[in-house]
């Protein structure tokens, strides 16, 4: 039954290849089918494909973990569904081929098989990426892409090479150590495209500022969430903290020189698509500290990330004109902007506090420091591009529909009830955190106490 998570938008999409212009009205329901076949499947399972059970098989995964990752990702689909004037002619099918690889990388137990599922995330991300006519963005994100895909496939061979199994908890039982540096060093470098991780990340600004909506609304979120959630189950649950010194290093830098370039932008979407690239960074280094409170304060910030970011793309490629002509539209993209700089009241301020004291609990000093310093970029360059948005002198205006004035809004009354309510996000973060730091409980759920 897990399989079918997988299966029906896969099935969906080729079955809905002559039906392209409907396509974006079947859409929703789809998400909404996966969404509750997903609450009634039970928890701390592993599924094996064709009968071949682990370690030689096929495992599909739906502990705590993977489940609240799957939750989130789906319900990310299901409101970029209920906007289809953002999505171009035929993108709807790439939507669901992207789903269903998704879902197929935070279920995997595989390595090899989360190396052909992020192929096809990829190849859906490159297609989607090209919208607006963004050939140049898209074969830059297809360049940098090929090149991380085929060190992740390295890794995946060390892997074999290093224990003789590609199942992710007997890696974790049985990797030689000789080999473990080679391959957390690949599959480092082939997620690292995809995590945003400065250099590598250099593709963000072309492929989100291309115009589109879509591509930033779902490349900055639901795969950005995906592929996080699956380096945190590989160096967390698989390689049990090893490297990730290294990834917290590469998080700081990132977070920093990605806000500076954020704070040097002179187009908006540009802007918004460096500090996609700092908050992806600075998840990464909280998540690295690799403490149980840690752990939980970075899926926290990465689901009030996920949150005010939608808000913002969405608003910032379809409006038109001054916020003066689009009040409630300016009202949501003020509310996430105050959220991603963590003004009191908004989800952000809770946690970038609950990133200060795990950071303080566990004795780094350093994390807080550029956390205080990237702030103080991020509220300058955000607050700007309010007061530009609200006083601009442009008596340009365009109609934004009805549905994502709506949907916006209610995400952005969202923020502040998390903000004054945290327990919805802190419930899943902890549950997250439970799942990716029980390896023993994965290890058994997979193996069977083997």
């Amino acid at each position: 039954m897990t399989a079918l998570l997988i299966a029906i938008p896969l099935i969906s999409a080729f079955i809905f290849v002559p039906f392209k212009e409907k396509s974006k009205y079947i859409l929703p329901f789809i998400v909404l089918a996966n969404i509750i076949l997903l609450f009634n499947l039970p928890l701390d399972t592993a599924e094996s494909m064709g009968g071949w059970k682990a370690p030689f098989g096929i495992v599909l995964v739906l502990d705590s973990a993977s489940f609240y990752t799957l939750l989130v990702v789906n319900i990310i689909f299901l409101l970029i569904s209920l906007m289809p004037q953002i999505t171009d002619k035929g993108l709807s099918i790439i939507l669901l081929i992207l789903l269903a690889s998704t879902n197929g990388l935070i279920l995997t137990g595989d390595i090899f098989n989360s190396f052909v599922f992020m192929e096809i995330t990829a190849a859906a991300s490159y297609i989607i990426a090209s919208s607006k006519k963004n050939y140049y963005g898209a074969y830059k994100y297809l360049i940098v892409g090929s090149i991380a895909g085929g060190f992740y496939l390295l890794g995946a061979i060390y892997s074999y090479l290093g224990t003789g199994s590609l199942n992710f908890a007997d890696i974790s039982l049985n990797m030689k150590e000789s080999f473990l540096p080679y391959v957390a060093l690949m599959l480092f470098i082939g997620l690292a495209v995809e995590s945003k991780i400065l250099p590598l990340a250099g593709w963000v600004p072309d492929v989100y500022a291309s115009g589109s909506p879509l591509t930033p609304a779902i490349l900055g979120t639901g795969v950005t969430f995906t592929m996080i959630y699956l380096l945190s189950r590989i160096f967390i649950t698989v390689f049990n903290g090893y490297f990730l010194d290294v990834i917290y290093i590469f998080g700081l830098l990132t977070l920093i020189l990605a806000e500076i370039a954020a704070f040097k932008q002179e187009k908006l979407l540009k802007a918004l698509a460096f500090s996609s690239i700092a908050q992806a960074g600075l998840v990464l280094s909280v998540i690295s500290l690799n403490t149980y409170d840690s752990l939980k304060a970075g899926y926290f910030h990465l689901l009030n990330d996920a949150t005010a970011k939608i808000i913002l793309f969405v608003i910032a490629a379809t409006v038109v004109g001054s916020f003066m002509k689009n009040k409630t539209a300016g009202i949501s993209f003020s509310i996430a902007s105050f959220s991603l700089i963590g003004f009191p009241l908004f989800a952000g301020f809770r946690s970038k506090l609950l990133i200060l004291q795990s950071s303080f609990e566990s004795g780094n000093y350093i994390l807080p420091a550029a956390l205080l310093f990237s702030t103080i970029i991020e509220a300058a360059y955000l607050l700007k591009w309010n007061i530009h948005l609200w006083y601009e002198n442009n008596e340009k205006s365009e109609k934004i529909p009805w549905n994502i004035v709506l949907i916006t809004l209610i995400l952005s009354l969202f923020i502040i009830y998390i903000g004054l309510f945290p327990d919805t996000y802190l419930k899943i973060a902890e549950n997250i955190t439970n799942g990716l730091m029980n390896y023993k409980a994965y290890v058994t759920t997979v193996l069977g106490g083997m």
